[in-house]
């Protein structure tokens, strides 16, 4: 068998589980608990891969420099005062343009 041959069959499968949960599964209401959990998804994923910007070598290595770092910082600051991610994203982008230009 060959690897494109493999790699189709790997697919296939994977799309067929999926597709076999949302059809089993999908007319059933979900536990209150599930649905709390899941509501927490999208801001879990944007923040593992705003995390995984600053370390992107395989080693863990911090590659970033100190305006970048100091920016997150700001955004999450202010994201925390404020509660809300277009203050965030300012205060974010605004620090790391500010401090890229003066450094």
């Amino acid at each position: 068998m060959s690897a494109w041959v493999a790699f189709g069959v790997a697919g296939m499968g994977t799309y067929l589980l999926r597709g076999l949960f949302v059809l089993v599964v999908g007319n059933r209401p979900l536990p209150a608990k599930a649905e709390r959990a899941l509501r927490n998804i999208g801001p879990a994923v944007l923040a593992a891969l705003t995390a995984s910007l600053l370390t992107t070598s395989g080693l863990g290595e911090f590659l970033t420099s100190a305006p970048e770092v100091l920016g997150v910082v700001a955004g999450i600051v202010v994201g925390m005062w404020r509660r809300s991610v277009g203050w965030s994203f300012v205060a974010a982008f605004g620090t790391w343009a500010l401090l890229t230009l003066l450094l």
